[in-house]
């Protein structure tokens, strides 16, 4: 069971402790899914969509995607003004 200590969770190591868990891009973009989703939120799409399993190469395109959603999603709602 997860108990919040650096390695532990991928998203916990990136949010919480700060730390490199993918490399770049992924790791900035999923810090972006964290500014506009909650914490909570962030991780239960992790967990519900099993990327945890999920290779960076296989990861990476699924991150923009869901990036480039909530980005429209967003900007649609007035809600931020992202260039």
């Amino acid at each position: 069971m997860p108990n919040g200590k650096p390695g532990d969770h991928p998203i916990t190591d990136l949010m919480i402790h700060h730390l490199s868990v993918y490399g770049e891009p992924l790791d900035t973009e999923l810090r972006q899914l964290g500014e506009l989703m909650s914490y909570d939120r962030l991780c239960d799409w992790f967990h519900e969509e099993r990327h945890w399993t999920t290779p960076k190469q296989q990861l990476q395109p699924i991150v923009s995607a869901k990036l480039k959603e909530l980005r429209q999603d967003t900007q649609e709602r007035g809600w931020e003004n992202i260039s």
